[in-house]
């Protein structure tokens, strides 16, 4: 195993792969995964990751590819690796990982050192109240600073909310420079200096019996400011012949007039920028100040707050020794995933470790693993920039390239290599597949353009199906969240029985039915025709359409008003339902109506199969049978932030205050502009090589006729190939009996919660605890307590975020319980059994919990952890038995629901 190393994997290249190959072949080399630092950027992602080792280690012997690389990388046998299995495997289940999410290590690093930072211990993680926050800083500025605010703000022309926006772009970065405190009078002085020059070349041109009315009028100016104005199309020349107008009238004296002008520009421009740039600092350090003290006093912290303090803390207060004291654990290994997506900030939080252990002759070792072509999070601080970096300042780190494609069929790596490889200045290694054929079908689509927009993706769709490929095996990747949205809503009505599932973080309030139910209620609040007429354009009646609603919002409670409007504007649906239990937080309809657009809960989507729609970003990681990929729908938002952020590599250079026209007498800011669009240029590049390489076996892309993003790859109309088809034969229809439910993400335990009926309460608490005991008892390989402890190991690393220790001690005694009881145990001990146990009946996808076969009898266990028993349970089961009677042709069945309760488990069985 080389001790430092750094792979670059392209996608489908086998990254997950090689990280669980390393994490094992540490293992191996006697590692103790308390000591292993593994950390990813997602909680899915470190929960997948914990799950990935410890089902290789469980299957350790059955997978080759991984038994032999894991042999190669340790230089231990194959055959002491397999006498070595089960010690592993017991050594990680008991173990306490080091596998998180960077910000829930850095979260851990502040928890223990939060004395020395000055916060409270039990602080709250959540969102700053950008509202309440800016209020406050504004009331706590005394009489002369809130006067510079003020100042600043007429003279830059900004409104506060974006002065407010520059703060937060500060913090997050993390970023400060020297400035300069310019007088404004200088600013003054230097305008009047310049338009001194300026006059001469106005009455030049003016008295030169050959300028023309065009170049007359091009010198009509009578102020600085108009100067700029009438000057904007030659003063940013380089000599005054340059522009048409002055040709014909142009000599020595006049370019002598226009060079010393432009020189006073260029000392106004940079008396104004350093003006510009000392006073947007002196209010940011005024308000990072502040924000300390605002964010103690309410003892919450954000995610930036917390990796401020920590660089703070570790680069000024306390030394590695300290950490890992307090932190009770030493890390000897390092492994980072996605590195490419590593912000600035993080590596210097790491670096001090990272730096320990590249110069230490003990065993240690560090590895990073990414791809700079799949770096899409610059706006997020993402700096790819560190890969390339952190291996050349530390020579000892080999660099690897994967460049071998597992994912994707010939004709589409083949496809993507041709649009990538050619490319200037684009680090790209040509990519080989294993898979032979593959679809390929690049289109152009008039319809993007029109009203109709997505009529061809919902034709093409329906031939891909008449071709032989389900619907769940379709992905849409799109730009935008409101893409996903729209192209939702149109197929919903194309295709009404399709399943559809999105995944989105779109904000709730922002779904149609929503809007339709916020914009009802403010009717009926405020009487206003336009919030009536918002309804008629949501639900797509015709403008000034009757809407009789008789609902009282004064006298009913918040959540009754809700539910009564919704049912009649018949807009009932899993997000209206998610709404309503959150109005449960408003006092009164008033407070509702003020402070609802200020919700900042995500989109549901009770569909957790069929076909999915989701933007690029979302997507990455993931890979699809057959992806759809939609050209950028409304071009992209022009840059309106107001500092250019200028590094060498992954040092800060500069900090720049955006002028208008400053590029035109500052060398290096237009240096500094350029390096940025070349920037924005391989934004986009990366954006489309992770759109490219989701598709396994078919890829269809819609491409505009005109301003196309996919124009920057110059892709033309083409096809290749056959469509292939799918081999899963799942049926993709809505249920006839639709139930309603919440999918929470979380893995292997996506099973739907159902809600009964409309008048029970069932807390998101409690579907994370019935979640997790699922989980557990699912990660157990015997119904002993051996096995229980391990597998609650394992669910305290996956739900640790969402449920507390004392929950996790619950579990456990459910489950002891059940393992107490003489009726379960002897059902299981002599038979076969499969935990969630798949199957399509009807067209359906049915999970069984445990199926238990012993002699020549099935025995079916449904386990729940409600307070009560419902009928609707009994129901459940009863369906799952007649379902297997059929698949099995065989009436020798038991059904059993297994109630795991506080203080008792027992059997009930269903007749």
């Amino acid at each position: 195993m080389k001790q430092f190393l750094a792979l670059k994997a392209s996608a489908g290249s086998g990254k997950t792969f090689a990280l669980t190959v390393r994490y094992i072949t540490l293992l191996l080399l006697r590692a103790k995964p308390k000591e292993i630092l593994t950390l990813t950027f997602t909680n899915k992602a470190a929960n997948e990751m914990s799950e990935r080792i410890y089902h290789t280690l469980l299957h350790l012997g059955e997978d080759e590819a991984y038994l032999n690389e894991i042999a190669k990388e340790s230089g231990i046998s194959i055959e002491a690796i397999l006498l070595k299995k089960d010690a592993l495997i017991k050594d990680y289940t008991n173990a306490t990982l080091s596998i998180f999410t960077i910000d829930k290590f850095v979260n851990m690093i502040l928890r223990e050192f939060c004395g020395y930072a000055g916060v409270s211990d039990d602080f709250e993680i959540k969102e700053d109240d950008i509202e309440s926050l800016s209020a406050k800083f504004l009331e706590s500025l005394d009489l002369q600073s809130f006067d510079k605010l003020i100042d600043f703000q007429i003279y830059e022309k900004k409104k506060y909310s974006s002065l407010f926006d520059i703060f937060q772009n500060l913090l997050e970065k993390n970023e400060d420079i020297e400035t300069v405190d310019v007088d404004a009078s200088l600013i003054t002085l230097q305008k009047k200096a310049v338009l001194d020059k300026a006059y001469k070349i106005k009455e030049f041109i003016l008295n030169s019996p050959v300028a023309s009315n065009s170049a007359k009028n091009a010198v009509d100016f009578d102020s600085f400011e108009n100067l700029l104005k009438r000057g904007n199309t030659w003063l940013g020349k380089e000599f005054a012949s340059e522009f048409s107008y002055f040709k014909k009238c142009s000599n020595e004296l006049l370019e002598e007039f226009f060079q010393e002008t432009k020189k006073e520009l260029a000392i106004y421009y940079k008396i104004r920028a350093a003006y510009s740039l000392g006073k947007l600092f002196e209010l940011y350090r005024l308000f990072k100040e502040y924000k300390k003290s605002f964010n103690i006093s309410k003892n919450y912290l954000h995610f930036s707050d917390i990796s401020n303090l920590v660089y703070e803390l570790l680069s000024k207060k306390i030394d590695k020794d300290f950490l890992y004291f307090r932190l009770d654990s030493k890390f000897s290994h390092i492994l980072i995933d996605e590195f490419q997506d590593t912000s600035l900030l993080q590596y210097r939080i790491l670096q001090p470790l990272i730096e320990e252990l590249l110069s230490s002759n003990e065993f240690n070792s560090f590895f990073y693993v990414g791809d700079t072509k799949q770096s899409i999070y610059r706006f997020r601080g993402g700096k790819r920039e560190l890969f390339d970096y952190v291996s050349k300042a530390n020579p000892q780190i080999e660099v690897e390239v994967l460049n071998t494609n597992y994912r994707s069929s010939k004709n589409i790596v083949e496809f993507v290599n041709n649009s990538f490889i050619n490319l200037p200045s684009y680090e790209y290694y040509e990519q080989h597949s294993i898979h032979q054929d593959g679809y390929v079908e690049v289109l152009e689509d008039n319809a993007l353009l029109e009203e109709e927009k997505y009529v061809n993706i919902a034709k093409k769709i329906s031939q891909l199906m008449q071709s032989g490929v389900n619907s769940n095996d379709i992905a849409i990747l799109t730009y935008t969240n409101d893409d996903v949205l729209n192209i939702y809503s149109y197929l919903k009505k194309m295709f009404p029985t399709l399943k559809i599932s999105t995944e989105m973080t779109s904000r709730l309030v922002n779904q149609e039915n929503i809007k339709a139910l916020i914009n009802m209620v403010k009717y009926l609040y405020f009487k206003e025709e336009i919030y009536k007429e918002n309804v008629n354009a949501i639900l797509g009646k015709e403008p000034g359409s009757e809407l009789k609603i008789d609902v009282d919002i004064k006298q009913k409670s918040v959540q009754e008003t809700l539910y009564n409007i919704a049912k009649v504007l018949d807009i009932v649906d899993e997000n209206i339902i998610r709404v309503i239990e959150l109005a449960s937080s408003y006092k009164n309809i008033v407070d509702f109506v003020y402070e609802i657009d200020k919700l900042e809960t995500p989109i549901e989507n009770q569909e957790q199969y069929g076909l999915q729609i989701l933007t690029i970003f979302k997507s990455k990681g993931l890979e699809f049978h057959t992806v759809l990929l939609v050209d950028r729908i409304k071009q992209k938002n022009s840059d309106k932030s107001s500092l250019l952020f200028e590094y060498e590599g992954v040092e800060l250079k500069n900090i720049y205050y955006k002028i208008s026209s400053l590029e035109n007498y500052n060398e290096e800011y237009k240096k500094a502009l350029e390096k940025e669009k070349s920037l924005n240029y391989e934004d986009e590049l990366n954006i489309l090589y992770v759109a490219l390489t989701r598709a396994k076996k078919n890829m269809v892309v819609f491409k505009k006729t005109k301003s196309s993003v996919f124009d920057l790859l110059d892709l033309k109309v083409q096809t290749l190939g056959e469509i292939v088809k799918s081999s899963n034969l799942t049926i993709n229809h809505e249920k006839s009996e639709k139930v309603i439910y919440k999918p929470l993400n979380l893995g292997l335990q996506d099973k739907p919660i159902q809600i009964e009926d409309d008048e029970k309460e069932y807390s998101l608490y409690s579907r994370y605890f019935g979640i997790a005991t699922h989980y557990c008892l699912e990660m157990m390989n015997e119904f002993n307590e051996d096995s229980l402890n391990r597998a609650l190991n394992l669910t305290k690393s996956r739900f640790s975020s969402y449920l507390g220790d004392s929950d996790f001690l619950n579990i456990r005694n459910r489950v002891l319980k059940l393992l107490e009881n003489e009726e379960f145990i002897n059902l299981v001990a002599k038979g076969e059994y499969d935990k969630e146990q798949a199957f399509i009946y009807n067209g359906e996808l049915k999970i069984i919990d445990l199926l238990v076969k012993q002699d020549e009898r099935y025995y079916i266990f449904d386990y729940k952890t409600t307070k009560e028993e419902s009928k609707e349970h009994e129901i459940q089961v009863s369906h799952y038995k007649n379902a297997l009677k059929d698949i099995i042709n065989s009436s020798n069945i038991s059904t059993y629901i297994i109630y795991l309760k506080e203080k008792e488990s027992f059997l009930k069985e269903v007749n």
